[in-house]
């Protein structure tokens, strides 16, 4: 497996998309990203440490910068890395009559919210939930969960402002019917929030604050990826509603789609310039936006180990 820590070691090989650079580049431009390593990430090429991975024959490999909360270059690449950490674990869950879980966890929100008041109240809560009792023995107890990873997303609407979500992807040899996990997980969220949060309104329904479904693929927020960048330039000119119905989640825009889109001129971009100088500026380093973690218990992951020794 190539290790994408040390990056590329040729320009062809490259493991960043174009459109990756693309949001780097409109960053800089609209000083948004003003720190002079985050600004000069895979510019120089430097020699490698570890000789010998991922290509013996290449000695050199692209400078990055490592902040991974901040950069889109390393944020791509670290979710990469976790990714491809996470496929044979996934795959051996399946091929085993195991079931890879998605739960989005949302809060109830509003405009009047900031972003760093919801941003907290979703970070606390999510690692309450995560050690407590409901999540971590009536409905993932150790015997059952092969891993949790965690991936924490921020979108933004004109109407509604700022929407902080949690992704938890979970392995899990548990057949505990959906409906119930949804009912138990939808009580215990609620629980949780409520004791978290001093605002009483951002306490999300019964309905709407958990979603729970068998994600085989481990795909999810198809409006992550909108590059067809050419179609969506066109589909702009032709119909603002148009880009709506096929790019928008309730009328919200998702982080990559705004950093894709500020160097455009459309009304929509100067209303994310300062959405997205807000979020790049208020992000902490102890909100890690994607991680995973594995049950090293579980009696699938030394059969995982094995195969890949």
């Amino acid at each position: 497996m190539i290790d994408i820590r040390t990056n590329s070691d040729t320009p062809t090989s490259d493991p960043i998309p174009d459109h990756i650079y693309s949001i780097h580049q409109s960053l800089i431009q609209q000083n948004i990203i003003t720190h002079p390593e985050i600004i000069h990430c895979s510019e120089e090429w430097i020699n490698k440490l570890e000789k010998d991975i991922p290509n013996t024959l290449k000695s050199s490999r692209l400078k990055r910068c490592h902040y991974v909360n901040h950069c889109p270059i390393c944020n791509h690449l670290r979710k990469q890395r976790v990714l491809s950490q996470l496929n044979p674990y996934r795959q051996s869950l399946l091929d085993n009559d195991g079931r890879n879980l998605l739960l989005t966890l949302t809060l109830r929100h509003h405009k009047s919210h900031s972003f760093e008041f919801l941003h907290r109240i979703l970070n606390e809560s999510i690692g309450l939930l995560k050690t407590s009792r409901t999540f971590s023995k009536k409905l993932f107890p150790s015997k059952y969960r092969l891993y949790v990873l965690t991936e924490y997303e921020i979108s933004w609407s004109e109407e509604f402002g700022y929407s902080p979500h949690c992704h938890l992807q979970i392995g899990t040899t548990n057949q505990m019917p959906l409906n119930e996990i949804q009912s138990l997980l939808s009580e215990e969220w609620r629980r949780i929030v409520s004791r978290v949060s001093p605002s009483k309104n951002v306490i999300p329904s019964y309905e709407k604050g958990v979603d729970v479904s068998d994600n085989p693929s481990g795909e999810h927020s198809k409006d992550k990826d909108p590059f067809e960048m050419e179609s969506l330039r066109k589909l702009q000119k032709k119909s603002k509603r148009m880009i709506k119905e096929r790019f928008r989640k309730e009328n919200s825009y998702s982080l990559i789609q705004m950093q894709s889109m500020i160097s455009d001129n459309t009304s929509e971009s100067s209303d994310f310039l300062s959405v997205l100088k807000t979020i790049y500026k208020k992000t902490l380093k102890r909100f890690r936006s994607f991680f995973l973690n594995l049950n090293r218990r579980h009696p699938l992951y030394s059969q995982v180990i094995q195969i890949q020794k």
